[in-house]
């Protein structure tokens, strides 16, 4: 018996393993965003930003009754959304940066985006609070 057309086209070719693709999945590179000077400088700042959060935070942790007993509850939440704010502009900007350099994949843009969100999101109440208050 002659094996009908359509199966000898289907299995002519080997089939696709997982990770082949017909396409690229990365967008195309449309070069830097951000001048080198500005890359470097957003990029020291986001560093500074992150070591003064993270002294602050180890601050308040160890001494959280001192703290509010020298500057207040309320200049504790001003400081922790300024500092919060000092990670969240420079992550986003450079968020941008790598998205336009790779692409929304790369592991740059996500720990970017990743850090954006969580600065953003714990420092604008503690900033709403420290300005309307």
């Amino acid at each position: 018996m002659k094996p009908s057309g359509r199966r000898l086209k289907l299995f002519r070719n080997p089939p696709k393993t997982f990770f082949e693709e017909d396409e690229p999945a990365e967008a195309p590179v449309k070069g830097p965003l951000l001048p080198q000077p500005l890359f470097y400088a957003l990029l020291a700042l986001f560093g500074v930003s992150l070591m003064l959060a993270v002294d602050w935070f180890g601050l308040l942790l160890l001494n959280s009754q001192g703290v509010y007993a020298q500057i207040g509850s309320l200049n504790t939440l001003r400081v922790t959304g300024a500092l919060m704010a000092g990670i969240a502009i420079p992550s986003i900007l450079l968020m941008f940066h790598y998205d336009r350099v790779y692409s929304y994949t790369s592991e740059e843009n996500v720990f970017f985006g990743v850090t954006f969100s969580l600065s953003f999101m714990l420092g604008l109440p503690c900033a709403l609070v420290g300005i309307f208050a």
